[in-house]
């Protein structure tokens, strides 16, 4: 019980990127020893992968919809998790930096969703594909991929440290999955490849439309343009005047461009050379 509670208090006040990767690593153990027990009862152990994995046909995806999701937790050997969840760990954390904390649920399971839709459009509309049987897809990998790619967007000049050792810029890092990706397409796993694909362009198109660069706001003659909150407005005889709150840091929410200079030091300098006020700004706009 003691075990239990431990466990339950850690997961209740872990991050969010922590959560994921618990919640991936428990329905993994589970799912071993599921297939375990399967395999001596029955010498059968495909059960597991029918119910939670997504499967290529539509016919058969209407009577499991909740395989769009369960895909996302569902994986079966070692490597794999253990792969998919440094990779989720590290991104994750980068991912947190810059956006909303609770923003990384949206982006792991949207990119899911995104990157099952474009595994099952390809899986059948696709020539190649359709001259292959009835397949599966299972695993993390395009969900992390679609965090990956939302925060090597917004950030493409933060350096990672790899093997203690040599550093690369995230973008790079990124696109060296997109690239093996892309070229393993033809040589076995289409479907998986094509749905890690599918994860990395949602995880573009997020931080593209997170920056405005998607949707541009339209202001009309006779719009009334509503001051941003840290700014005051005071009425007076005369008319009307604005004050800034900017002095009180503890309260006001960092606008979108003192959060994008922010960013673009971090680029050029490295997150170290932030001051204590700078640090405060990322991490108010990370928590709001």
């Amino acid at each position: 019980m003691n075990f239990y509670k431990d466990l339950k208090y850690k997961y209740l006040y872990a991050s969010p990127v922590m959560k994921l990767i618990i919640i991936n690593v428990a329905v993994f153990i589970v799912s071993v020893l599921v297939n375990i027990t399967l395999w001596a009862v029955r010498g059968n152990t495909g059960f597991l992968m029918s119910l939670l994995a997504l499967p290529s046909d539509f016919n058969v995806f209407l009577y499991k919809p909740w395989t769009i999701i369960t895909y996302q937790f569902t994986q079966f050997g070692i490597f794999h998790i253990l792969f998919n969840m440094l990779v989720l760990n590290m991104a994750g954390h980068i991912f947190m930096d810059f956006f909303k904390k609770q923003e990384v649920w949206r982006v792991y399971i949207l990119g899911g969703v995104a990157a099952g839709l474009l595994f099952a459009l390809t899986s059948n509309f696709l020539p190649a594909m359709q001259m292959t049987s009835l397949h599966v897809l299972y695993g993390a990998s395009a969900s992390v991929m679609a965090i990956v790619f939302a925060a090597s967007s917004y950030a493409p000049n933060i350096r990672l440290t790899l093997f203690g050792s040599i550093q690369i810029k995230l973008i790079w890092f990124a696109l060296f999955f997109l690239i093996v990706d892309l070229v393993s397409i033809p040589d076995g796993n289409a479907g998986g490849h094509i749905s890690h694909l599918g994860g990395a362009l949602f995880g573009w198109l997020y931080t593209m439309y997170k920056k405005g660069r998607l949707a541009m706001p339209k202001f009309e003659s006779g719009t009334t343009v509503k001051p941003p909150k840290h700014m005051k407005v005071e009425v007076n005889q005369g008319g009307s005047k604005m004050r800034s709150a900017a002095n009180d840091n503890t309260k006001r929410v960092p606008t979108q461009e003192e959060i994008d200079a922010i960013l673009d030091k971090i680029s050029k300098s490295g997150y170290d050379r932030l001051s204590k006020e700078e640090k405060d700004i990322l991490f108010k706009a990370s928590q709001d």
